[in-house]
Formats: structure tokens, sequence, C-alpha cells
């Protein structure tokens, strides 16, 4: 068997090539304002915490500020929990979207073009389709923010519900 033999031309060829893909590739990171190492989220709640992947464009709410985003004009309020759940009771406003359908309803969402604000939430803590929908959603709206804690905390507080 016979070993190609590289002369001094190629070495520098192949040299010139790394640099230049490397050169290009942090240029893109850096223009684009995609992230080479994707940036996490640690939520701290009663029953411990969590951390995972933050979604591109959309931040976690606490109650307060989702009770001062709801009252203003244009937002969206999205139940990402199962049909059986919404109907059984959700927070007043809300439409539902469950979490498995999102995709099914992307052509619709984009059409609203009045929407300024969207806020998702699920079950509770230990719940992430809200997060994943926000994520989700990111691309057709403004602001995007998913309501961390959601159903539970929304009942354990005693706020009204459908």
């Amino acid at each position: 068997m016979k070993f190609l033999k590289l002369t001094l031309n190629d070495i520098r060829d192949v040299v010139i090539i790394f640099i230049s893909v490397t050169v290009l590739t942090v240029l893109h990171f850096l223009i684009t304002d995609f992230p080479l190492f994707p940036d996490t989220t640690r939520l701290v709640y009663d029953a411990g915490e969590v951390e995972f992947l933050t979604p591109v464009g959309s931040d976690p709410i606490d109650l307060n500020t989702f009770l001062e985003i709801r009252e203003r004009d244009s937002v969206l309020i999205i139940d990402t929990r199962s049909y059986e759940d919404f109907v059984t009771g959700h927070i007043p406003g809300a439409v539902n979207i469950p979490y498995e359908e999102t995709f099914q309803y992307l052509t619709e969402l984009e059409q609203m073009k009045n929407i300024r604000y969207v806020i998702t939430y699920c079950d509770g803590d230990d719940c992430l389709s809200s997060v994943e929908t926000a994520g989700k959603l990111a691309f057709i709206f403004p602001v995007v923010r998913y309501f961390f804690g959601g159903w539970k905390t929304w009942t354990d507080h005693g706020y009204p519900v459908v």
C-alpha cells in the first residue's frame, strides 16, 4: 500500500483552509448574535430549582409581572396544557393551544398582527411545555414570555378561573 506524499504546498493549503473556516465561523457567530454556547436559565421555586436552555427571544416572568402584562392591550395568553385540562379550568382570557399541537396553529398565529405580547403557561414548576412553546413563538411575536409556575401558581394564590 502506498501513502500519499504531501508536499509543503499541500500542507500550506490545508492550513489556509483551516484558518479560513475558523475565521469565517467566528465572524458568523459575532455578526448573527447566534450563541456559540447557548445561555441557560436557572429558576428557583418552592420545590427546588431547574436549569434549562434559555429559549431564544423569550424570558420567564413571575406572578406579579404576569398580572401587570395581562392588563395591557394586545396581549395573547396561551394555555399549553391539554384540552381536557383547559376546559376543567383556565386563566380568564387564555386560549388553548396544547403543546403537542403548536405547529398546527402557527399559520393562524402569524396572521395575528395586532398582538404585541404573548404569555404562555402550563401546569406548574415541573411543566416545561410553556417554555418550549414560547421559544417557538418568539419568531412570530415581538415580546414573548412564559409564566413559570403557571396554572399551579395562579390557583394557589386564589385568582379567578374560568
